[in-house]
């Protein structure tokens, strides 16, 4: 039944590009279908009045009309068919996501509901007040079954079903860059993602499929995140876990200095069948993200070398950052000391000739005491 939704969605897509063709090919024969008599008085001369030309209104001539009504018709079914379809499977999802959620955090959605509707495809949550974490935001993300064009290109880019889960931790967590991605998303991830291809190098584990690409600052870093059991998760039958990240540094590169700074932990998980199985695969799936949180903060206890590297790879990547914020510091204390020059030289500008003599000559003499601090500072 869902392939043959599918197929129907796509069918209803070729129409209306048939549509526009034939409204094309309507227009161009419309003066060739037109009777010859009719033709005839079109092309004479106007300067006598000419009867009316009747109309005949036969169902032939509404072709293009009657393609487009039924366009429009199959275009509202789908659109109240796919959303129908859609919120059942919100509903469906929404209970053992609002399980997870409620077991781990004491305040889950806006105490009515666990996820809120952005979309007829896209429902978010939020959850705060859990140990370890600040708070958590997830993006589920259904196909666009009410948008034939929408999934026209789900289809085309081979999207899938997907639950997106980032985890702000707490900032006295460990800091580093771990991520694990399919392989054929690994040059776009290294490619694309900042604190991957700053810090990050591709690494290999016995124990993790060929599917699998890891990136890690360090050994020591990937065996003790895969001791917590990821492995089998990655490496497992459900093959949900799709893609994991944890990270102290921003995915996109900082413009300013002032960039901010969060240790998180983001996890896409793929939806499976809405089968009974289908549905605790989810859920442990679910469960296996937060108890990754509380790994992350007790579980993870980094070798002395290991965090001096870290430390030391953040004060390179970061040191131009640390440059633009020292110019702005000299730019802010050049334009308050101008300022304040500015504000004595009008002072000056009211003064009583004899006074401002005074305070001139008072003047010279601290420029000049001012120059020859700076020489003798050379010269040291």
């Amino acid at each position: 039944m869902h392939q043959l939704v599918r197929i129907s969605q796509l069918a209803l897509c070729w129409v209306v590009l048939l549509a526009a063709r034939v409204a094309g090919d309507e227009l161009e024969g419309a003066v060739g279908n037109m009777p010859a008599d009719t033709q005839a008085a079109a092309a004479a001369p106007t300067s006598e009045k000419t009867a009316p030309v009747a109309i005949e209104l036969e169902l032939s001539n509404f072709k293009m009309e009657a393609l487009m009504l039924v366009i429009v018709a199959g275009l509202v079914a789908n659109y109240f068919y796919g959303s129908r379809k859609n919120a059942e499977l919100a509903n469906i999802w929404e209970k053992p996501i609002a399980t997870v959620l409620q077991a781990n955090f004491s305040a889950v959605g806006d105490g009515r509901q666990v996820l809120e509707r952005d979309s007829a495809a896209d429902l978010l949550f939020y959850a705060s007040g859990r140990r370890h974490c600040k708070y958590a935001q997830g993006h589920l993300m259904l196909t666009a079954r009410q948008d034939p064009i929408a999934l026209l290109n789900d289809l085309t880019a081979n999207n899938h079903e997907k639950l997106e889960v980032e985890v702000t931790l707490n900032d006295n967590l460990p800091g580093f860059v771990f991520a694990a991605v399919p392989r054929k998303r690994s040059k776009a991830v290294n490619r694309d993602r900042y604190d991957v291809s700053t810090f990050a190098k591709i690494a290999t584990h016995d124990n993790v499929p060929a599917s699998i690409v890891l990136f890690s600052e360090s050994s020591d870093i990937t065996n003790q995140l895969l001791d917590s059991g990821l492995d089998k998760m990655l490496a497992g039958e459900s093959g949900l876990l799709e893609e994991i990240y944890v990270t102290d540094s921003p995915a996109e590169k900082p413009e300013t200095h002032d960039f901010k700074r969060e240790k998180r932990l983001l996890v896409t998980i793929r939806l499976p069948a809405s089968t009974a199985a289908g549905i605790q695969s989810f859920r442990e799936a679910l469960e296996f993200v937060f108890y990754m949180v509380d790994y992350i903060a007790e579980g993870i206890n980094l070798r002395a070398e290991t965090t001096k590297k870290l430390g030391k790879a953040r004060d390179e990547a970061f040191k131009e950052f640390a440059r633009m914020a020292e110019q702005e510091k000299q730019e802010a204390l050049a334009k308050i000391l101008a300022d304040k020059r500015r504000a004595e030289l009008d002072e000056v500008d009211k003064m009583l000739p004899e006074q401002r003599r005074k305070w001139e000559e008072k003047d010279r003499k601290k420029q000049l005491k001012k120059e020859q601090g700076k020489r003798t500072r050379r010269v040291k």
